[in-house]
């Protein structure tokens, strides 16, 4: 082998860190990995729980059918739900307009809002495909609030539907209910996050510091950085026999029969 190419691959060695180092460093610290990890997750918690305000959902559930039923007898065909279910998004847009949020400030005594921000507060989902169910979702800081204007954008929004699509009718499936439990923040999913986050910081500060140390402490070491054989290696006499009385001490030795 040339000088050149063992001092490359001299360099080479150098330069690469084994990963079965790697895996012993975090093997050694596994303890405090997990002290990391509950730490992360219990000031994750503790933010979301405290520094976070809270929002709450509520949920109004509307039908629509593009053919106008005549009784509560009526069938509904195949076809019907088909062409229902294409229009669901044209739905959706005419309810999340400007125009229908005034008339909910209007009509619903739906006050101390603006319509720019009764549009930030309303979405919609079809609940099926298929069908021409969909929901209205209010989502906000006040749970009592949040179900009042979702039953006021479901109102408002039959009458903008027949209104705007001919031959169409709508009507409330579902009315919103006061949510017992906030939507946001979650506290569960964040102390997750924030016990991963807390042990992922702690394995990359132990992995950076170990690359970072350049001290030889195995005759592996020495190999490596060298490129020489390791011939023999001094053993650590700082040894302790109880059992026969005898002990190396720092500042010398003594012994006792």
């Amino acid at each position: 082998m040339q000088p050149e190419d063992m001092e490359n691959e001299l360099q080479e060695e150098e330069g690469a860190f084994d990963l079965l180092e790697i895996f012993e460093l975090i093997r050694g610290k596994i303890i405090w990995i997990v002290a990391f990890a509950m730490l992360g997750a219990v000031l994750a918690y503790g933010y979301s729980s405290f520094l976070i305000t809270p929002k709450y959902s509520a949920k109004a559930v509307l039908y629509v059918n593009n053919e106008k039923t005549i009784s509560s007898q009526s069938q509904i065909t195949t076809t019907a739900l088909s062409a229902t279910a294409r229009l669901v998004p044209t739905y959706q847009a005419i309810i999340r307009t400007k125009t229908a949020m005034r008339r909910v400030i209007n009509e619903q005594g739906i006050e101390g809002y603006s319509p720019e921000q009764l549009l930030s507060m309303v979405s919609t989902k079809a609940s099926d495909e298929e069908t021409g169910v969909f929901e209205i979702w209010v989502t906000g800081e006040d749970q009592y609030y949040v179900a009042e204007i979702a039953n006021a954008v479901a109102a408002v929004s039959t009458s903008e539907i027949s209104k705007y699509v001919e031959g169409t009718t709508a009507s409330i499936f579902d009315s919103a209910r006061i949510p017992i439990s906030k939507s946001y923040p979650s506290n569960r999913r964040n102390a997750i996050v924030g016990g991963i986050i807390g042990a992922a910081l702690y394995v990359v500060f132990i992995v950076l510091r170990g690359l970072m140390d350049l001290r030889i402490k195995r005759a592996e070491d020495f190999s490596r950085v060298m490129n020489a054989p390791v011939i023999g290696v001094i053993p650590n006499m700082a040894i302790h026999n109880e059992g026969h009385g005898y002990a190396l001490r720092k500042n010398g030795a003594t012994g006792e029969n």
